[in-house]
């Protein structure tokens, strides 16, 4: 084998080389921590040969208990293990694994728990630096809730940001407000402090000048109100709102191309006073007079209407009038109250008029006429089933008759009405009153029977003027003779 020789310029060159590969590298604070616990093992290493020789004596065979508990003892006292542990370099020893275990722990800690800071760029360019992602995440969050329903592609209007960790250092951090502005000046594709229309929830569009936009709205509102007077207001009667915040260049409009695509859907409450004069109507005081009969009165003092006038606040919607709301009213005219004096005592006296004297019916069965070579001076009243019906006194008056005699009546009353009139009700199956006694106009006095000269139940009926029995039909109208 031959020997190669180097020049000493060429061995101070691999001298050189090899201090450069032998140099230590700086090991940061983990690999310090590693490396200190892989050397803690020795130590122990060393201590386990010292127990193993003292071990050595002892065999399965010959192990009984007295030997196995007096090594122990004997260990116990005099192991150079635990004479080493009694040594400051033994507690230095026992403790360093624990104190290791802690540091890894804490250092693990530090930079997996720790919020590190993280520069936001767009584009290329830093815009903020803030303490973690959750910033950013708010900030693009804000962005895409005030672009959310606005019919917007946001693949077009979202920038594209990246992240990175900057240098160790005190740095200035930008809250979520600071990122969300910065995202916000940096894209193209978006309007800052833009107006969007909104109506019942629904976007419309966006002006780039929101007070034109409130301005277009009130006009429209103006509009609504001008056949009305100072007092009129109107409102929308929906939810009407321009909302200010960030939107996308391609959902900016003119402001009269908005309203025009919103004005259908506009609901407009109008209030207005009116005012209204309608009469007040009197109030009738009574007074009664014991004296007076029931059918008496007299107006003592006449009444007068008033007036009143009523202001009420009327509101319609989209032109039809949904309420009038009453706010006042006031008297114009006081009314003047009646008084009236009226009867309190029973009157008994004629009405001068006639009533039909059966209520169940109005079938004249016979009329006032010639009948069987006689003259017939009254009207029968029959129908079925009318036995036992009521009958009543044609007008009021006092009962001068009520009984059975041989005139042919059969049972029958008389009723003097006091004016010269008087009628007859005959034939009756039984009465009900007796001779003196006053009835008034409708009274029951009798039940419609066929006692006397009679072929069947009925009532004949007689009016008498001044002693001439005349045609009841003439002062009881609205009958029907059916023979």
């Amino acid at each position: 084998m031959g020997t190669k020789f180097i020049s000493v310029e060429g061995y101070s060159e691999i001298k050189s080389l090899n201090k450069k590969n032998n140099a230590h590298k700086k090991l940061n604070t983990i690999n310090k921590t590693l490396r200190f616990i892989k050397r803690i093992p020795k130590e122990i290493r060393k201590d386990a040969k010292v127990i193993a020789k003292k071990w050595k004596d002892i065999t399965w065979k010959t192990l009984t208990p007295a030997k196995f508990f007096g090594g122990i003892r004997k260990f116990h006292i005099s192991s150079s293990y635990f004479e080493f542990m009694r040594t400051p370099k033994g507690i230095v020893t026992a403790m360093a694994p624990v104190l290791a275990t802690l540091i890894l722990v804490l250092t693990v800690c530090f930079w997996t728990c720790t919020d590190k800071p993280l520069t936001v760029n767009v584009g290329g360019e830093q815009i903020a630096t803030i303490d973690n992602e959750k910033v950013l995440t708010q900030a693009s969050a804000q962005m895409h809730n005030a672009l959310s329903g606005t019919d917007t592609n946001e693949s077009t209007t979202t920038p594209v940001i990246q992240v990175s960790y900057p240098m160790l250092g005190s740095v200035q951090k930008s809250s979520v407000s600071d990122v969300y502005e910065k995202l916000v000046d940096c894209n193209e594709a978006v309007v800052s402090d833009a107006g969007g229309l909104y109506v019942d929830g629904i976007f419309y569009g966006a002006a780039e000048n929101p007070e034109e936009l409130t301005s277009a709205l009130t006009t429209i509102l103006d509009e609504a109100k001008a056949k009305y007077d100072d007092t009129t207001t109107t409102t929308f009667n929906n939810d009407v709102q321009v909302v200010t915040d960030v939107y996308a260049k391609d959902s900016v409009k003119s402001v009269e191309e908005i309203i025009e695509s919103a004005r259908q859907n506009f609901s407009i409450r109008l209030e207005t006073d009116f005012t209204a004069e309608y009469e007040k109507y009197f109030t009738t005081i009574y007074q009664y007079d014991e004296s007076e009969l029931d059918t008496y009165s007299e107006i003592l003092t006449k009444g007068e209407m008033g007036s009143q006038k009523v202001f009420y606040r009327l509101v319609y919607v989209d032109g039809v009038q949904t309420d009038a709301i009453v706010k006042s009213s006031v008297t114009t005219k006081e009314p003047v109250d009646q008084v009236m004096v009226v009867g309190t005592k029973e009157s008994y006296s004629a009405t001068g008029s006639f009533m039909w004297p059966v209520p169940y019916t109005r079938n004249i069965t016979s009329p006032y006429e010639y009948r069987w070579g006689t003259f017939h001076y009254g009207i029968d009243i029959s129908w079925n089933g009318i036995y036992g019906a009521d009958i009543v006194a044609s007008d009021a008056g006092t009962v001068t008759w009520a009984g059975w005699d041989n005139s042919g009546y059969g049972y029958y009353v008389i009723i003097d009405h006091g004016n010269g009139f008087q009628t007859l009700y005959a034939h009756c199956c039984d009465v009900y009153v007796s001779a003196g006694d006053k009835v008034r106009q409708g009274d029951v006095i009798a039940g419609v029977g066929s006692t006397g000269y009679s072929t069947g139940d009925h009532l004949h009926f007689e009016i008498i003027d001044n002693g001439v029995k005349v045609d009841p039909e003439i002062y009881t109208p609205g009958s029907s003779y059916i023979g």
